[in-house]
Formats: C-alpha cells, sequence, structure tokens
C-alpha cells in the first residue's frame, strides 16, 4: 500500500512538470509576435514605468518641498506673533508695576505725613501757639 502512496505522488509530480513543459512550448509556437518584438514591447514598457515612476517622485518632492515651505512659513507668523503678544503683556505688566509703585510712594507719602503729623515735636501740632502759626 504504501508503495502505491509514492507512485501517486511521482506520477503527480511527473504531470505536472510535463503539463508546464507543455504549456510553455504551445505559448511559444502560438506568441502573437516575435521574441524580438516581445523584447522591445516590454523594454518599452519598463522604460515608460521608469519615466512615470521618476515624475511622479519629482512631483512628491516638489509637493513636499511646498508644504515644508508652507509649514516654516507658518511656523515664522506664529513666533512673530507670540513675540507681538509677549511685548504687548510685558509692556502692560510694566505700566501695572508702575502704576503700582507710584501707589506705593503715594501712600507712603501720606502715610509718613500723617505720622509726622501726629507725632508732638516734628511738625503737626505743637503745644508752642507760636510755632504753630509760624507754620501757618
Amino acid at each position: 500500500m504504501s508503495n502505491n502512496g509514492q507512485n501517486n505522488g511521482l506520477a503527480m509530480i511527473f504531470a505536472f512538470f510535463t503539463g508546464f513543459l507543455a504549456g510553455a512550448v504551445i505559448s511559444l509556437l502560438y506568441a502573437p509576435n516575435p521574441g524580438k518584438d516581445t523584447r522591445k514591447k516590454i523594454r518599452d514598457s519598463s522604460v515608460e514605468a521608469k519615466n512615470r515612476t521618476v515624475e511622479l517622485a519629482h512631483q512628491a518632492s516638489e509637493s513636499a518641498k511646498e508644504n515644508v515651505q508652507n509649514l516654516v512659513e507658518q511656523g515664522r507668523e506664529n513666533v512673530q506673533d507670540l513675540v507681538t503678544q509677549g511685548k504687548e503683556r510685558l509692556h502692560d505688566a510694566s505700566e501695572q508695576v508702575k502704576g503700582a509703585v507710584d501707589t506705593g510712594r503715594r501712600v507712603s507719602s501720606e502715610v509718613r505725613t500723617k505720622i509726622a503729623s501726629s507725632l508732638p515735636g516734628i511738625g503737626g501740632t505743637q503745644e508752642d501757639g507760636e510755632e504753630a502759626t509760624e507754620d501757618a
């Protein structure tokens, strides 16, 4: 029995190769063009495919360059906007600090004046009427 299984496998392989060779011979006999023309068509097709590939690669390269240039320009504009906003915020903050410093000076001056006027002998109400009238 095992002998029959081996014979069937070899027969199948032999039939496959026989069919392959028969198909190859028949295709060569019935080819519409001679080998020279077929090789020329294959060569022309490969040159055309190469040219299309080069053209598509060139177009893709140009498109990528344009996209990169657009991204760089947008990045520059965004950076300029951020710098402008930063300058505006810095100016606003410096104005607020100046206002706070002025307010602090004014309040400090008022407090000093009030303290000075409340202390006897420094510049406020004196017990001597003469000096008080001289200041008035």
